[in-house]
């Protein structure tokens, strides 16, 4: 599957945010890099790709929409993120006041 046609986290209906955390409701690990398989919602504030491996083949993939255009993802962009001191709570808040 080549990139531009990845699927993405945008597009499934299973993906969440709880916590400031972004998880699968149908319980796949998102992340190794995590204990609970979740990933930071830092990728999502970034706009990052969000297209993990497991994703690309999960037979509960449910497209809930087209793919969103890498230019409408995010809200903060990364060399800003990288002015709150890495504290990604309050880069957030700043980001939606």
């Amino acid at each position: 599957m080549s990139k531009k046609n990845k699927r993405t986290l945008y597009e499934c209906a299973h993906a969440r945010v709880r916590n400031e955390r972004i998880c699968c409701d149908k319980e796949y690990p998102l992340s190794q890099a995590s204990p609970d398989g979740s990933l930071d919602i830092q990728h999502l504030v970034e706009g990052k790709a969000l297209a993990p491996k497991i994703c690309q083949q999960c037979l509960n993939f449910d497209r809930i929409g087209p793919p969103v255009p890498e230019e409408e993802r995010g809200w903060l962009k990364v060399k800003e993120s990288a002015k709150h001191d890495g504290n990604h709570r309050q880069a957030l808040r700043k980001a939606v006041a």
